[in-house]
């Protein structure tokens, strides 16, 4: 006799064979994922240390509140040196460099770690002899140990060595 449908052995192959592949492809998946969100904090970054600059020339001073900068700023209360955005906290002259062309120290963002599993820092390595306002941005972990968040650096091009 010819039944229509599938036998368990079947369908426990192909649930099988779905669930190697989804564990294949989440990892890559949430590395992807997390360099997107990265990439979104180095433009921030980028656009935060240009206002930086633009508010020294105009008021020669550095700005102490986000308030004062122009840019377009990753959260709504910007009347502290400090934001934290959807996945980074910004934290205004925390950078250990100054920005070229001023005094002021530029903008770190660190990744908030709401359960992804990734705690790392991005910056851009001004340095006091340094013309060039378009250095590479740097990332580290926060934990030297923390060979997830390394990796993110890795594949960023951004992982900052040993100095």
């Amino acid at each position: 006799m010819n039944k229509l449908g599938f036998t368990l052995t079947e369908l426990l192959t192909v649930v099988l064979i779905i669930g190697v592949l989804a564990a294949v492809a989440m990892p890559q998946y949430m590395r992807s994922v997390e360099r997107a969100r990265a990439t979104e904090a180095m433009s921030s970054i980028k656009s935060i240390n240009d206002a930086i600059y633009t508010y020294y020339v105009e008021k020669e001073s550095c700005p102490t509140f986000f308030s004062q900068l122009v840019a377009s700023l990753p959260a709504s209360n910007t009347r502290t040196a400090s934001i934290d955005g959807k996945h980074f906290t910004f934290a205004l002259g925390t950078a250990p460099n100054s920005v070229p062309g001023t005094s002021c120290p530029g903008v770190m963002a660190t990744r908030i770690n709401s359960g992804s599993g990734y705690s790392y820092r991005i910056w851009n390595p001004y340095t006091s002899t340094s013309a060039d306002a378009s250095l590479e941005l740097q990332c580290e972990p926060v934990s030297a140990s923390d060979t997830k968040s390394r990796t993110i650096c890795e594949s960023l091009g951004l992982l900052r060595t040993a100095e």
